[in-house]
């Protein structure tokens, strides 16, 4: 009876924290300027809207509790997962190119959006349309590009957390790659006048050091890292001088670090 109430009690806690976060997201979207939405240095609100859409996991979950379906299925290896998405987009190019291909001059000819007086964007026919969307896979081939570059950069099969070292006097001072480094973190840790000073730049989640959740954020790095994911901790001034105990950790918890000076 204990192990049920125990069981009973895990289950009224899921739906306390969903109710909690479904407000959260709620009350986080009060007052959006829709055009605002699709904004954003890392994410705009659009992109973390679809990131919580989680339709299918939903589906799934529904025909395990009918009886329908006994497990998820299995989760695939990164690398069968990217050979999956890749196959995925080339049969969509395929397609895409086709209708391209067979279009009449008639419905090349069709208008198909409205003007977007808002977006200065033109209402257009379905040849404007596809013209336009011709170039979206060389645009983003680009994006990946300079982020392969930032992979490089960050060490990211070594799984190094990267330390970026400003200088006492002139903490914002910041050269090309360290930038670079701020910018595509998923991670940035640092005191609070550290942060503060590469705020403007680093684009990835912020953590606080406080003195006492060293440990803490370190061992989470270390869990990041492990998974792929780039850390970057900021200090003024070198850590095994300014910041020895927070080196120490970073050595203890994670697979890797590396010393970068913020200016070079």
């Amino acid at each position: 009876m204990a192990t049920n109430q125990n069981i009973l009690q895990r289950q009224a806690r899921v739906l306390e924290r969903l109710d909690e976060g479904h407000k959260t997201l709620h009350a986080s979207l009060e007052g959006l300027d829709p055009a605002d939405a699709f904004l954003g240095s890392r994410w705009s609100v659009w992109e973390v809207l679809n990131h919580l859409d989680t339709e299918k996991f939903v589906a799934a979950l529904e025909d395990i509790a009918a009886g329908k379906m006994e497990m998820l299925p299995p989760f695939n290896s990164r690398e069968e997962k990217l050979k999956e998405d890749v196959a995925h987009l080339d049969e969509n190019y395929q397609r895409f190119r086709a209708l391209v291909a067979g279009l009449t001059e008639e419905q090349m000819s069709k208008p198909v959006t409205a003007p977007n007086p808002e977006n200065f964007f033109p209402a257009l026919t379905l040849l404007e349309l596809v013209e336009r969307s011709s170039g979206h896979e060389a645009s983003h081939s680009n994006q990946i590009v300079e982020t392969r570059k930032y992979v490089e950069a960050f060490n990211a099969k070594e799984r190094a957390v990267t330390f970026i070292v400003l200088d006492p006097e002139r903490p914002s001072e910041l050269g090309v790659s360290a930038v670079g480094l701020l910018k595509y973190a998923d991670f940035v840790a640092g005191a609070p006048k550290a942060l503060n000073a590469v705020r403007n730049v680093a684009g990835g989640v912020e953590l606080s050091l406080t003195g006492g959740n060293t440990e803490e954020v370190m061992s989470r790095f270390g869990r990041e890292t492990h998974a792929g994911l780039w850390a970057a901790v900021c200090t003024i001034g070198s850590p095994s001088e300014s910041h020895p105990e927070l080196l120490q950790a970073a050595e203890k918890h994670c697979a890797k670090v590396v010393i970068q000076q913020a200016w070079n």
